[in-house]
C-alpha cells in the first residue's frame, strides 16, 4: 500500500472540507451581521428623516449617527472575525482583505437601496478627509520603511 499517497489524499480532503466549513461559517456570520444591520437601519424609528432642504433635528442627527456607528462597528467586528478564523484554520485560498472589501460592498449596497438619504450623506466618502488625514501617514510610513 502507498501510505504517503493515502496520507496526501486524506490531507487534501481534510483541507477542502475545512475550507468549505470555514467559508460556510464565515458567510453565516457575515450574513447574520449584515441582516442585523439592515434590520436596524430599515426599522429604527417611525420619524421620517429630513428632506434635502430641511435641517435635521438633534434627535434625528443622533439616531442617524448611531446607525452609522453601528455599521462601522459591525464591519470591524466582521473583519476581525474573518481574520481570526482565516488564521486559525490556516485558510490560504482567500485573503482577509478580499472578504473585508466584499463585506463593505454588501453594506454599501444595503445603504444605497435604503430609503434614508440622511444616512447616505453621513457615510459618504469624503475625499478631503482622505487626502488630508489618512494619506499622509501612509506615505510617511512608506518613506520611513525604505
Amino acid at each position: 500500500m502507498d501510505t504517503p499517497g493515502i496520507t496526501a489524499l486524506l490531507s487534501t480532503t481534510a483541507t477542502a472540507l475545512l475550507s468549505t466549513t470555514a467559508t460556510a461559517l464565515l458567510s453565516t456570520t457575515a450574513t447574520t451581521l449584515l441582516s442585523t444591520t439592515a434590520t436596524t437601519l430599515l426599522s429604527s424609528s417611525t420619524a421620517l428623516p429630513p428632506s434635502e432642504g430641511e435641517e435635521p433635528t438633534p434627535e434625528d442627527e443622533e439616531r442617524v449617527s448611531s446607525q452609522a456607528l453601528l455599521i462601522l462597528v459591525s464591519l470591524l467586528i466582521a473583519a476581525l472575525l474573518t481574520s481570526y478564523y482565516l488564521q486559525r484554520w490556516r485558510i490560504r485560498t482567500v485573503h482577509e482583505t478580499v472578504l473585508s472589501i466584499f463585506a463593505g460592498m454588501a453594506v454599501g449596497l444595503v445603504l444605497r437601496f435604503s430609503t434614508g438619504s440622511y444616512i447616505k450623506r453621513i457615510v459618504t466618502f469624503d475625499h478631503t478627509v482622505f487626502f488630508n488625514m489618512l494619506l499622509p501617514p501612509i506615505i510617511l510610513n512608506c518613506g520611513y520603511n525604505l
